[in-house]
Parts: structure tokens; sequence; C-alpha cells
């Protein structure tokens, strides 16, 4: 089984879509075909099953998927080890980030590793905290910077990031001059964030402890959103210092005075437990910051 089959195998399962696949792999789709029945060939059963709007794996494609994912890690790291021992004059880096990682810090800090190693090819998912620690669990990740706490026993962090949750609602709101109740922050309408959400979970216990229960009006999985909408005077807010600064600056935003609420949101790198990291790994996890 080559790997470069196994590679376009892989890349159209997690895109869905033989078009995609060939897309990122810089590829047309006929020479990815090729490659997939062969694989198909090689196995003695089909791998995908093709449907209008992309393709899904079949019974025999999903345990193929799976080890696959763990024999392309297993290769990266043989030719890494191989490669340039200890010069990192080339190699690969995958890692994925949250949203707000990804556009507030990460790019400061991969600018500094592109300078520092050229040559390494760094690739960045952005996704959120959940499934960015299952990949990071599975090897289809070195490392993630995620939303704290990921407590899983095949998963250890380090905090390298933290920041206060404000409630933020638009400037004509009725709340927007005063000192306010969480009571009272617990009768409005409020756009939150998705349930499988670390930041949900942060401000919902924040809420439970003074028992009180949050009215969410709307869920989006997206904060550019939730600042548009809050914006538009639909609801109120959570969201981190960092997401709405500007919004602020410019007074699209304001924050809400709501003493009762103290809410962090602690942003950290995962990596998988008791696996030595790769060089390139390490060299990237040593300008991380990290905090006391």
């Amino acid at each position: 089984m080559e790997l470069e089959s196994l590679r376009t195998f892989v890349m159209a399962v997690r895109l869905g879509s033989l078009t995609a696949a060939a897309r990122e792999l810089g590829r047309t789709q006929p020479a990815i075909t090729v490659q997939i029945q062969g694989l198909e060939r090689e196995v003695g059963d089909r791998l995908l099953v093709r449907r209008p709007r992309g393709v899904r794996p079949t019974a025999a494609g999903e345990i193929l998927y799976s080890r696959g994912q763990a024999m392309l890690r297993e290769a990266r790291e043989l030719l890494d080890e191989l490669r340039d021992i200890g010069s990192l004059r080339s190699g690969e880096l995958h890692i994925g980030a949250t949203d707000v990682m990804a556009i507030g810090h990460l790019p400061k800090i991969l600018a500094r590793f592109k300078r520092r190693y050229p040559g390494i090819r760094v690739a960045v998912e952005v996704e959120g905290s959940r499934g960015l620690a299952a990949r990071v669990r599975s090897g289809d990740l070195d490392l993630a910077i995620v939303t704290l706490p990921a407590d899983h026993p095949d998963l250890e962090t380090r905090e390298i990031h933290r920041e206060p949750v404000y409630l933020v609602g638009a400037p004509g709101h009725h709340l927007a001059r005063r000192r306010v109740d969480l009571g009272e922050i617990a009768q409005e309408a409020l756009i939150h964030h998705k349930r499988d959400s670390v930041t949900r979970r942060e401000v919902e216990a924040v809420f439970r402890a003074h028992g009180l229960e949050p009215r969410v009006a709307m869920e989006v999985n997206s904060p550019e959103a939730i600042k548009e909408l809050v914006a538009l005077g639909l609801g109120i807010a959570p969201l981190s210092r960092s997401q709405v600064s500007k919004e602020r600056q410019t007074g699209k935003l304001v924050r809400l005075t709501v003493p009762a609420f103290s809410c962090w949101r602690r942003s950290g790198l995962i990596r998988r437990r008791g696996v030595p990291p790769l060089r390139v790994v390490a060299a990237l996890m040593d300008m991380l910051p990290a905090r006391a």
C-alpha cells in the first residue's frame, strides 16, 4: 500500500469530497480517482460510497481511515527523524487552534517561528476545542491551542494565556449605563456559544453558582456573528476581552458592568501524553509562553 495513495484517501474522507481533496493536494480529480480505485483493488473491497454531494467511507473505508491516520503520522515521524537530524532545515508541523488564538495570538508566534525555521512547512487547522482535542488524541495534529480545561487521560496541557470574559451589549442597550445585578442579566436574551463550547460551560457555571440560569435566545458558533447580532440589539453576549477589543474602542459594543460576573477564558496547548514531541514540535513549544 503506497503512502501517497493512503494520504489521498485520508484527505478525501476528511473533506468528504474527491474534488476538494484534489484541490488540497494540487492534483486533478481523475488522478485522485485512479489512486482510490487502486487502493480498492488492493484491499478487495469498496472504500468510498459516491454521493451527489461528495463521498463517505464504507465499513472497510472507516477502518482504513482510522488506521491510515496513524500510519501517515508514523511515516511523518520517521521522515522527520531521518532528515537533517538536529538542523530543523526541513519538515512539517501540523497544529490546530481555536479562532480566538488563531486570530489574536498565534500569528505573532508563527512569524517568529518561520523567521527562525524558514524551511519548516506549517499547517494550521482552526476548529473548536473539542474537535481539536480529538484530532490531537488521534495523532492527526501534533499539538493544538485550545480553550481550557481539556481534561483527558491521553492529553497533557500547559496554560499559555488567560483573559477575562465580558458581558457585552449594544451601546443603546437599557443595561449599558449602570451597574447590573446578575439576576437581571439572567432575564435578558443571551446570544450564546454552541452547547459543546468550553467558554459556554464556564459562563453557565458562573450563573449556576448564583442559583441562576441564563435565558439563551440564540446559539451561534461564530464569535464574529455573535458580535454583529449583539451590535444590532438582538441580545447580550459573553465574549473574551480580545474578541471585543476593537468593537469597544470604536463604540460598536460596550461592556456591561456586572460585578457578580467573574469569568475567565484560559487557553493552552495540548498534546498527546507520553509521546515524546518531535523536534519541530518541541521547537514551537519553546516559543509558546507559559503561565506560572
